[in-house]
């Protein structure tokens, strides 16, 4: 019996990346079947927004200056485009505001999908990140977290308990724990492990994948 492989995602459902990637991620489950187990870890890209904002956006209104600070970032994903070839519409893209600063929300509704839900939690990270990247939605709102949980079959009641009393907040506490203790700086980044071996990758070609897993599986 071949042995199992693990392939944890450390990323956020903000990413342009990670969405990008998702061509990659299919691949490698189509080919490697059950033997593969694919889990995400939530690292909380972008904790308050002024950390990547110019000196010059921040020093203007709030508003304004998050605001010039969405076009640019707006233009980054779409020079991420050609990575997957997965389209990226940023038409009035404004996923940050001065009430919503931090990608911490989306992080947040993971973990509490994959508490109430487990089964479903895949399809809501796959549909929040499609919601912030392909269809340019203020993702950072919970109403639009909400959406996404119920077109992901996910008891919006139930799903809204986690995310609030603690629950969601605990077990992302527990994927920050993991992040720092691989020493993670850079989003998205890929551990591969087989057995006792085990590969960080940061890397958007399928070959530096297979690579890996031949690394980690040999005898």
């Amino acid at each position: 019996m071949e042995e199992q492989i693990l392939l944890t995602v450390f990323t956020d459902p903000m990413m342009g990346l990670s969405y990008e990637s998702e061509p990659i991620m299919d691949a490698l489950a189509r080919r490697y079947g059950e033997r593969l187990a694919i889990r995400y870890v939530m690292s909380v890209l972008v904790r308050d927004v002024s950390d990547f904002m110019t000196s010059a956006e921040r020093a203007l209104p709030p508003e304004q200056g998050i605001l010039l600070y969405c076009k640019r970032l707006a233009q980054i994903y779409k020079s991420e485009e050609s990575i997957g070839g997965l389209p990226i519409n940023m038409e009035d893209f404004r996923l940050f505001d001065p009430e919503h600063r931090s990608s911490r929300p989306l992080c947040l509704a993971y973990k509490a999908a994959q508490i109430v839900s487990p089964d479903k939690a895949e399809t809501f990270l796959l549909r929040l990140r499609h919601a912030t990247v392909q269809d340019c939605r203020p993702t950072t709102h919970e109403e639009e977290i909400l959406a996404v949980a119920r077109k992901s079959g996910i008891d919006e009641q139930a799903f809204l308990a986690a995310y609030r009393d603690g629950r969601a907040e605990a077990a992302l506490e527990r994927d920050f724990t993991l992040t720092r203790s691989m020493g993670i700086h850079s989003l998205p980044t890929y551990l591969l492990q087989c057995r006792d071996k085990g590969v960080l990758l940061q890397s958007f070609d399928m070959n530096d994948f297979l690579t890996a897993i031949a690394r980690i599986t040999q005898n």
